[in-house]
């Protein structure tokens, strides 16, 4: 796995405890959404975005863009 792609991975993991935290899911209820509206190619492509962007930034960026496609976060 060359560099980009493991500190994609981590940014993934990192992201996973804070959005479900911030969103009031579950694992498997988060992970459903992140499935759904294919969220984690969404954040390798926006990495490099990311790497300047707060939390926050972050986890508002990743509810336009399930919004975008049609979901909710309640």
């Amino acid at each position: 796995m060359i560099t980009r792609d493991k500190e994609v991975l981590n940014m993934q993991l990192v992201l996973i405890p804070i959005l479900a935290k911030e969103w009031n899911k579950t694992y498997s209820e988060l992970s459903d959404l992140l499935v759904k509206y294919d969220v984690l190619s969404y954040i390798d492509v926006c990495y490099e975005n990311y790497n300047s962007t707060g939390n926050q930034g972050i986890i508002n960026d990743l509810r336009d863009y399930i919004e975008m496609q049609g979901g909710k976060i309640s």
